[in-house]
């Protein structure tokens, strides 16, 4: 608790200091003496019911009513009225919220979510800002069809089918259904947009996908989050992504995940945008990164935590 308090201290000064205090203790007094699990909160321009058990993205978004801030830059970068938007790992709805407000009434969300209590909060929080047209399912993207087993974590936004082994003998094991980004399209259409945090499994993700990508029948736009510890020779992403840019794919966009990121890309010659203070880290985006060595940064070396994939 003191670190915390430090960290929130030497990053956000006294008055943010403060305000994640009376924040928190509001939160346990929810909790702890009126018996309520969730709280709700403002979260920019909508409102979320967010977990007071959670000790992932709840517990931040309780505290200081945002995350990932570089991400969100790059969405409204990318994002146009009228786009399709898969949005896999969508967890308690932070950037479906996010994404039907950039979409502004048209186009079309697909939020994928294969935790049974994030797709219930996620539906709440729909609800609560009015949103009916969000389909939601519960179930997970990947490489096939079928059922698979999936790790629950005690932070809801680090659920995976890929545990550490360290902390695979803690987590619960749940079986969810799996589907593919081919077999979505089907059913919604094409996506123009992949937004997805999954913990690893974005390797499954592309792979199920790469017969219909490489004959050109779907070309989606992909942001996604960076798991490097889950990338290997057994979980070969280098392989992925050497594929996707065969198939004609760059890397216009990528977030620094740190300042060790940020002064890595500098190195090889990229220009940082403004610098961007979020998750008690300064991060920044740098455009156009070169296949090699956005598979270096990704898959190695790291240094990225956020990339955008497009086709031309």
């Amino acid at each position: 608790m003191i670190g915390q308090a430090t960290r929130i201290l030497r990053h956000m000064g006294p008055s943010g200091l403060v305000a994640a205090l009376v924040r928190s203790g509001r939160a346990a007094i929810a909790r702890d003496l009126f018996g309520q699990r969730f709280v709700r909160r403002r979260i920019y321009d909508y409102e979320m019911w967010l977990d007071t058990r959670d000790r992932g993205i709840s517990r931040t978004l309780i505290l200081f009513g945002r995350r990932e801030l570089e991400h969100r830059v790059m969405l409204e970068m990318l994002m146009k009225p009228g786009m399709i938007i898969f949005d896999i790992g969508a967890n308690i709805g932070y950037y479906a919220l996010m994404e039907h407000r950039l979409l502004r009434g048209s186009g079309k969300i697909i939020a994928i979510e294969p935790s049974q209590a994030n797709a219930n909060l996620l539906r709440r929080n729909l609800a609560l800002n009015r949103i009916d047209d969000v389909t939601v399912l519960e179930a997970a993207v990947s490489d096939t069809d079928g059922d698979r087993d999936f790790y629950l974590a005690p932070e809801s936004n680090l659920n995976t089918f890929h545990p550490d082994p360290q902390r695979s003998q803690a987590m619960r094991t749940v079986t969810v259904a799996t589907t593919t980004l081919p077999a979505l399209a089907k059913k919604y259409g094409a996506p123009n947009l992949v937004r997805m945090d999954v913990e690893g499994h974005e390797v499954e993700v592309l792979d199920g996908a790469m017969t219909e990508i490489e004959a050109r029948r779907m070309s989606p736009s992909i942001i996604f989050e960076v798991h490097r510890r889950r990338y290997g020779p057994n979980h070969d992403f280098a392989k992925t992504l050497r594929r996707l840019f065969a198939a004609g794919y760059r890397v216009p966009l990528v977030g620094s995940s740190q300042e060790s990121g940020t002064l890595a890309l500098r190195e090889r010659g990229y220009v940082a945008s403004e610098p961007i203070r979020t998750d008690f880290m300064t991060r920044a985006i740098f455009r156009d990164i070169r296949p090699d060595d956005a598979i270096d940064l990704i898959c190695t070396s790291g240094g990225v935590r956020t990339v955008v994939l497009a086709r031309d």
